[in-house]
């Protein structure tokens, strides 16, 4: 007999893991809660062994690539695909899911691994979470600047938010910026994609008064390189700043499922040291530090939406 999935993240569960309250939750989270499966079972004992096991074992087997300047090649790749797929569909905005967001495999939780029972269980949880975090943090801007912007998949959200907002989606692959300019296309959202290297960012792409910035899942490939991109939006100055980022200074070295994420994180060569830069910069009175929080959910092998939000001075 399979053991049951004996547990459900409740819109209260919800609201904690985004580090609010149920009464800051929009209506259409509270909707899509309602709407979703988030039945789960906790795997312990030796399921939660095996997985942890196996999860050092992929990552001691060689074949994760390294984040840095040589993998634009494989996005390039990545994107043309979703692209590809975009563009043969007449505009289905499915095909925009980023392939990364897998189904059918155990996620994070609470420290946890645990296994649910909807295959769509980290997908419904990521579309109620940018909602919050679209609606709560960026209506009422002028423009929105999206930092390695991907398959566009959040701006397509936030055009039908805020179909007022200028929105811009940068990266560095080509096709990133090709699925962009196709959303005006076919939709005639206000969306404008730019080419933008975080290694070397173009110092003549200004960012417009009233604007704000986010990442989602991108500066992690920035790996011990943040800084060129730091001081540009020093210089820049937009209103506010957000990123959605995998932080491996947050997980605890002495927990099995932290420590499989930190062996992960390391072996890849995401990025590191940007918590104590950001306060090394509020000290200093360059910036000031609005939130931070440890997403306490993710995928199988890390936390990919702990949150820092910030503005500089």
């Amino acid at each position: 007999m399979n053991p049951s999935f004996n547990h459900t993240l409740t819109a209260k569960d919800i609201a904690d893991l985004f580090g609010t309250t149920l009464a800051d939750l929009p209506p259409e989270c509270l909707s899509a809660i309602d709407r979703s499966n988030f039945k789960y079972r906790i795997l312990a004992g030796a399921e939660r062994e095996a997985v942890a096991l196996d999860v050092l074992k992929q990552v001691d087997s060689g074949k994760f690539t390294l984040a840095g300047k040589e993998g634009k090649g494989r996005w390039e790749k990545g994107w043309q695909e979703n692209l590809d797929a975009f563009t043969k569909s007449g505009g289905d905005l499915d095909c925009l899911v980023p392939k990364y967001i897998r189904p059918r495999q155990p996620v994070r939780l609470n420290q946890n691994y645990v296994l649910p029972e909807d295959d769509a269980f980290e997908l419904n949880w990521y579309n109620i979470f940018r909602t919050w975090l679209f609606k709560r943090h960026f209506d009422g801007f002028d423009a929105l600047y999206e930092f390695g912007c991907g398959s566009g998949f959040n701006l397509a959200v936030l055009a039908n938010f805020f179909p007022q907002t200028r929105l811009f989606g940068l990266d560095w692959a080509k096709a990133s910026c090709d699925i962009v300019n196709k959303m005006f296309e076919l939709y005639g959202w206000k969306t404008e994609g730019h080419h933008f290297d975080f290694f070397a960012p173009d110092e003549s792409f200004k960012i417009l008064p009233n604007s704000a910035v986010f990442t989602i899942g991108a500066l992690e490939q920035t790996g011990d390189n943040i800084e060129p991109f730091l001081q540009y939006l020093l210089r820049a100055k937009p209103a506010l700043c957000v990123y959605i980022e995998p932080i491996c200074e947050w997980y605890d070295e002495g927990d099995l499922v932290d420590y499989a994420a930190i062996r992960f994180h390391r072996t890849r060569k995401y990025w590191m040291g940007f918590p104590a830069r950001i306060e090394q910069l509020e000290r200093e009175g360059k910036v000031e530090i609005l939130g931070r929080k440890r997403s306490y959910f993710g995928s199988l092998f890390l936390e990919g939406y702990s949150q820092i939000k910030w503005r500089p001075i």
